[in-house]
């Protein structure tokens, strides 16, 4: 297999390096001093040139010119592309405007359930600039109060008074960038609405097929509750069938995540996937039928696939893997099968014309990676055995195919989950088993749902697959060692793993000895890398004062033991400890964690005192009226214990002061303009983030 044999493939790489090389330049899509020094309008004039060069070349048939030329304007329009895409780059973005006291927005979006908040997305059409109405575009999050309004629409106009607020960065080291994943999104604010600060104005639709669509997607969904009554039965075939996950329990969701079937619960490409071969299983008599047979098959195929994204909401995975499924169909039909890769870079390149963010959306990735891992590797694995029985040949055949798809995506998923599911082999077999009975039985419930006997039937179906699922999802999970977690892998790490990995696999293929010395060379510098990692992280000591939203908390770092220090309530907060220490405990290898209720360390007046590599911290948690007496290097100041440093700090000595977002935001401000006056030296981790000792 020659690479020449892929020009696509060719064509794809050094578009998506474009895209690449802007999104590093310009710091995530967001114009800024990181950006390249010169306009866009440079970019047009380079590619006008490259094409003078490279219709010269044809004439004077210069093939390596040719090739280099057109390589050099793949590249350029993949970053023009994207600069052209990023929606901040509009001037009539409401970024790029005046500040504004009123905007109007239309909902684009489906609304998602939120424990307190109804999660949309809007599109600011108008601002209200100087008592007058201005024309705007731009995405923002809403968020409605639940116990106050209404579930919005897809379309409904909302008249709303102030600004959105800028999504802000992550406060804490290796947190999760929430604002960055919403800039690729094209948002940059959101705003959290009272009942008395917008109103509705109307409907008016921005899309027919949409609004048809998330119509369609809530009719699934009620039929799902009206025939399911089991919570987790029920949850799974919404978020399996039409990509709604509201309703998922927090347990049922772990359980999927550390069995490595969590992709399920997401309409993606497998589901895509599952629909397609299900079609062709049924449907396969047509290719059969005719001259063109095989064309009428394709098309009915490529229907019902787009028929399925309508009934999932549109939604980005499922318009990703219909279109990826779609060139697939297209090219069987016209026997390109050979061009298999051809074929997914041509998918790959559309979508990315589309949207060039969508390169760096995880679902897209892991989407790619496993079908070219079932394409490449696949073939070779079945033929390693051809049992004769069906049920075992079926249970081999799925199992080839879980393999191949998990082998070239295990590095990324490590990468960005820091786990790995150690039983994968044996949960999704199950996982696919019964999602071939669930998704199709979900299907045909939505079409039977008013015919009384068959659709007893149907769901009868429906719910004990859904049944059998989630129990064979808990039995992997409760297995000893089902999950292993802590990983933290650094890109050029990933790399060198995904190398390690091809080497390995073209040495069984070819049976040359190289790929195998270069793979172990490989693997023996991943080796050195991590012991080094090792042996700093088995050295290393830190104290970090986090920000945690309207509470405290300090994480001291003693080798590869944790001690988060904090109250009660903050300590069994499962989602707390994933968004906002997770990653930091991973990235330093932590596998000792303790958890130390603050109030059993605090003195009568409330004051704990902590001593960290001969730095002497003072914390502050309740009320504090009197004189501080002596000194420390850090004092920390919690739950409002302090509004008057003066006289407080009149007698005490200190290096600095840290306020933690436990105390009232007018406290805070009116702390540091005393500061100021007293020459004081204190930092708000509102403002800063973090802080950390190291």
């Amino acid at each position: 297999m020659k690479f020449t044999a892929f020009p696509v493939v060719r064509y794809l790489l050094f578009f998506i390096l474009g895209i690449t090389v802007f999104l590093l330049t310009q710091a995530g899509g967001v114009p800024s001093d990181g950006g390249l020094p010169f306009s866009p309008t440079i970019i047009y004039y380079l590619i006008g040139g490259l094409l003078i060069v490279f219709i010269a070349s044809i004439f004077t048939q210069k093939p390596i010119l040719r090739g280099t030329t057109l390589m050099f304007i793949i590249f350029l329009a993949g970053w023009l592309l994207t600069y052209q895409k990023t929606a901040i780059n509009q001037p009539s973005h409401y970024t790029n405007l005046p500040q504004f006291t009123h905007y109007q927005a239309v909902i684009i979006s489906n609304a998602e359930t939120k424990p307190k908040t109804y999660k949309v997305e809007a599109e600011i059409n108008a601002i209200k600039v100087d008592g007058k109405w201005q024309n705007s575009t731009g995405k923002t999050l809403l968020y409605f109060n639940r116990q106050e309004s209404e579930k919005p629409q897809y379309g409904d106009v909302f008249l709303i008074k102030d600004m959105p607020r800028e999504v802000e960065a992550p406060k804490n080291p290796e947190e999760f960038d929430y604002r960055r994943f919403m800039q690729y999104r094209g948002i940059y604010a959101h705003h959290f609405l009272w009942g008395q600060e917008y109103i509705k104005m109307g409907h008016e639709a921005p899309s027919k097929i949409l609004e048809f669509s998330y119509k369609a997607n809530q009719y699934a969904d009620s039929v799902f509750k009206a025939r399911i009554q089991t919570p987790n039965e029920y949850g799974v075939a919404s978020a399996m069938v039409v990509g709604l996950r509201d309703d998922i329990d927090n347990e049922l969701l772990d359980a999927y995540s550390a069995s490595g079937a969590i992709h399920v619960l997401s309409v993606s490409g497998m589901h895509v996937g599952i629909l397609f071969l299900f079609l062709g299983w049924m449907l396969g008599w047509i290719k059969k039928r005719g001259k063109y047979g095989k064309q009428i098959f394709a098309l009915v195929v490529i229907l019902l696939l787009w028929g399925y994204a309508v009934f999932t909401g549109l939604s980005s995975t499922v318009l990703r893997a219909t279109v990826m499924f779609s060139f697939i169909q297209i090219g069987t039909a016209i026997d390109r099968r050979q061009n298999i890769y051809n074929t997914l870079a041509i998918s790959a390149l559309l979508l990315l014309c589309w949207n060039p963010y969508w390169l760096v959306d995880v679902g897209f990735q892991l989407s790619y990676l496993a079908i070219i891992g079932i394409v490449f590797l696949y073939p070779y694995l079945n033929q390693l055995a051809t049992p004769n029985n069906l049920i075992i040949r079926s249970l081999w055949e799925g199992t080839c195919v879980c393999f191949s798809a998990q082998l070239f995506t295990f590095p990324l998923s490590v990468y960005y989950f820091h786990q790995f599911p150690t039983f994968f082999l044996i949960a999704n077999p199950f996982v696919a088993f019964f999602s071939f009975a669930v998704l199709p039985a979900g299907l045909l419930l939505l079409l039977v749902a008013p015919i009384p006997f068959l659709s007893d039937i149907v769901t009868f179906i429906l719910k004990y697959s859904l049944v059998w699922l989630n129990k064979s999802i808990f039995f992997v999970e409760k297995l000893p060692f089902g999950t292993l977690k802590g990983f933290s892998m650094s890109i050029p790490e990933m790399l060198f793993l995904y190398a390690a990995i091809l080497l390995i696999i073209l040495f069984f293929l070819r049976s040359e000895i190289k790929y195998l010395r270069v793979s172990l060379l490989i693997m023996s510098i991943l080796v050195c890398l991590n012991i080094t990692k090792d042996y700093f992280q088995s050295n290393q000591k830190a104290l970090t004062f986090h920000f945690i939203p309207k509470k405290s908390g300090i994480s001291i770092l003693d080798g590869k033991s944790a001690t988060f220090i904090a109250d009660t309530a903050l300590l069994s907060s499962k989602k707390i400890y994933d968004f906002h220490l997770k990653n930091y405990y991973d990235k330093h290898g932590v596998v000792n964690k303790n958890l130390l209720a603050l109030n059993q360390y605090a003195n009568k007046q409330g004051i704990t005192f902590l001593d960290f590599e001969g730095k002497r911290i003072l914390w502050l948690q309740q009320k504090f009226n009197g004189n501080l007496q002596g000194n420390a290097d850090y004092v920390l100041l919690s739950n409002n214990a302090i509004r008057k440093l003066e006289p407080a700090f009149s007698k005490f000595q200190t290096g600095l002061i840290i306020v933690d977002d436990s105390n009232k935001r007018y406290v805070v401000e009116n702390l540091k303009h005393q500061a100021d006056s007293l020459h004081l030296n204190l930092i708000s981790l509102y403002d800063t983030g973090a802080f950390s000792i190291e």
